[in-house]
């Protein structure tokens, strides 16, 4: 008789469960360029994300704007666990297994989440600007 070790998947199943992962979060109107989500950037959008941002994000964790507080700057470009508009939305609604960073996945909307991604972005946008 040949032993089966159930602890080992076959390969396609890790395959399989990473594809979900990633694009689970990306279903309806989400535009994608190259491979990359492309992130609404209309008044309402923008203003519903900073609704939702500063509701969850803002105040303990990651500060005012996105500047940071006792969890990492969103808006200062560098990150340690994925810095495409994909990665970040897959963070926010999976979170970051090792860290405090919870899932938002049942909390917020995928529209919400992708408006906070892009509220972000506009927030780097003018930190830069700004030359800081």
């Amino acid at each position: 008789m040949i032993r089966v070790d159930r602890t080992e998947r076959p390969v396609w199943h890790v395959m399989l469960a990473v594809v979900a992962i990633l694009t689970w979060p990306f279903k309806g109107d989400i535009a994608f360029a190259e491979g990359e989500l492309v992130l609404p950037s209309d008044e309402v959008t923008i203003a519903l994300g900073k609704d939702r941002y500063g509701a969850k994000c803002s105040g303990f964790c990651h500060g005012s704007s996105g500047k940071g507080a006792r969890a990492p700057c969103l808006i200062c470009g560098v990150f340690k666990r994925g810095s495409t508009n994909t990665e970040i939305v897959r963070n926010i609604t999976l979170g970051v297994k090792g860290t405090a960073m919870g899932a938002f996945g049942e909390v917020f909307s995928q529209e919400e989440i992708v408006a906070i991604v892009s509220y972000l972005r506009g927030e780097q946008k003018k930190k830069e600007a700004e030359g800081n």
